[in-house]
């Protein structure tokens, strides 16, 4: 299990200038949000290397299972 703490104390919790500064700029956030979020292009059936992986896993299936 996890071990948790709770923060009792009554500090200042508030983030610094630095970590302020770091996320003003809203386009260069949203840029790196979509770089890490972004979908690939090409569906899995549709990328050839893919589809070749897919088509001989099915065949062998189709061939331990029948």
């Amino acid at each position: 299990m996890r071990k948790f703490t709770i923060n009792t104390k009554k500090s200042n919790l508030e983030p610094t200038k630095e970590q302020i500064l770091r996320y003003k700029n809203f386009n260069e956030l949203s840029q790196n949000h979509k770089k890490i979020t972004k979908r690939p292009k090409k569906t899995l059936y549709q990328d050839p290397k893919m589809f070749l992986f897919l088509l001989l896993l099915g065949l062998i299936a189709l061939l331990l299972f029948a």
